[in-house]
């Protein structure tokens, strides 16, 4: 069973999670992203950023000298990031348009779209698991607004932690809301259940042995399923990989049959 993967858990109490499905996309919140412009007009005397750099706040990425004091200062990262773009060279004259632009995008908005029929349903506070390229990421809902230009929807915000910088603006995803959370007196793992002779079933274990149990499944979220029947409290199950197990059973039956 080790060699094979096969694990066991205790069936027991546990949570129903309801879900709303809505989706979105990706997006930069607005104060992290800046748009860094020179405090007084002049000659840009030296540039030490360039494009795709992470630079901490405070560090000095250039120097300009004032046509006003002709005296040199400092434009420095006003937040910590990544140099997006860059509109200016040395020797050039710095005036309103901006020097660089720095972005934070260790942590992005969810903007989900929620429609009339889950509006009533969703408020600030719910527990959303995002979907991105197969990921999950948890998180709670932050803020709803309307959305712009009167769309027939709302947008809920959710933040979501990108330190690993898998994630980018722009990005589709989709989300559940846990709308309802319920708790069961009994509950397992969804993937622990089989189809055997057309029923559905767990395989308990017993000592160095395991049976088909079968049971009447009831609400599931598809982490976990609700049991009605055929289950008690403190079963050991299989969760893992218990489709070997259930290939032994059938290969038995069938050579029985011979």
């Amino acid at each position: 069973a080790a060699r094979n993967g096969i694990s066991t858990e205790i069936a027991g109490p546990g949570k129903i999670e309801r879900h709303l499905q809505v989706y979105g996309r990706l997006e930069l919140p607005p104060d992290q992203r800046v748009a860094l412009r020179a405090r007084f007009a002049g000659l840009v005397k030296s540039v030490r950023a360039r494009v795709g750099q992470s630079v901490d706040k405070g560090e000095v990425l250039a120097v300009v000298e004032s046509n006003d004091s002709l005296k040199d200062y400092a434009v420095v990262a006003p937040i910590s990031g990544i140099i997006q773009s860059r509109q200016t060279s040395v020797g050039e004259i710095s005036g309103n348009t901006p020097l660089f632009t720095v972005v934070d995008t260790r942590r992005l908005w969810a903007t989900l779209q929620v429609f009339s029929s889950q509006r009533f349903e969703v408020k600030p506070g719910l527990p959303v698991h995002v979907i991105h390229n197969n990921h999950r990421h948890d998180s709670r809902i932050e803020s709803i607004a309307p959305a712009d230009q009167g769309e027939p929807y709302v947008i809920a915000r959710v933040m979501l932690d990108n330190a690993n910088g898998d994630m980018a603006p722009g990005d589709l995803v989709s989300a559940e809301i846990d709308a309802e959370i319920v708790s069961s007196p009994l509950v397992i793992k969804t993937r622990a259940i089989q189809q055997l002779d057309g029923r559905p079933v767990v395989f308990i274990q017993e000592g160095e042995r395991y049976y088909a149990r079968a049971l009447e499944p009831g609400r599931t979220d598809g982490v976990h399923t609700e049991v009605l029947s055929g289950l008690d409290a403190g079963d050991r199950y299989v969760v893992d990989n218990s489709y070997l197990i259930k290939a032994d059973i059938e290969k038995s039956a069938a050579s029985h049959e011979h």
